[in-house]
């Protein structure tokens, strides 16, 4: 059941964690981006509206924080853990997206894609992701940078989040294109 009382679809309750104080946005943005996106479930993820910089930050299972950013309280360690900053302007891609974060198969993928860009693709990467430059403006290494700028680029294939054109003007070769294309297969059928 949401907290409103109304009964949750079986997607979203095969992800809904066994916590309390899920709300209303956090139940159906859940719901949705089960449906969607069924890669999801197998994190039984924790939801929240929070505040911060940006649209979402994700907290691996056992990522605990630090003193300045500590991890959540409502994000119990063994769980993925998802504070929106954005509830208004997130939509379920962006929550799929995400997980990109966390997911094994997503972070392979990353690593592939990243080992085989050419100088040129690199700098189109650069110039066109915003979360490559706002991680040099927080003082990252230009290697979780580019690890970063790649996240976002995998994104913005695999769920929309960067236009076509921005897509284009990456000029994947084939076997990055498949890299791609597979991941997003297995973000909406979970295999």
């Amino acid at each position: 059941m949401t907290p409103a009382g109304k009964p949750l679809s079986p997607a979203a309750a095969s992800v809904l964690p066994a916590v309390s104080g899920q709300n209303d946005y956090s139940a159906r943005l859940l719901d949705d981006a089960g449906k969607a996106y069924p890669f999801i479930k197998q994190y039984s993820p924790v939801v929240s509206v929070g505040k911060g910089e940006g649209y979402a930050e994700t907290w691996a299972a056992d990522e605990p924080g630090d003193k300045d950013y500590p991890r959540p309280a409502e994000f119990p360690m063994g769980k993925v853990g998802v504070q929106v900053f954005r509830p208004n302007d997130f939509k379920p891609a962006d929550l799929a997206a995400e997980f990109l974060h966390v997911d094994p198969k997503a972070k392979a993928a990353r690593e592939t894609l990243l080992k085989s860009m050419s100088s040129d693709q690199i700098e189109r990467l650069k110039s066109q992701s915003a979360d490559y430059k706002e991680s040099r403006r927080m003082g990252q290494s230009e290697d979780r940078a580019l690890q970063n700028a790649v996240d976002s680029a995998m994104r913005g294939y695999t769920t929309g989040q960067w236009p076509k054109e921005a897509n284009d003007r990456m000029a994947y070769t084939d076997k990055q294109r498949k890299v791609l294309d597979d991941l997003k297969t297995y973000m909406v059928t979970g295999k």
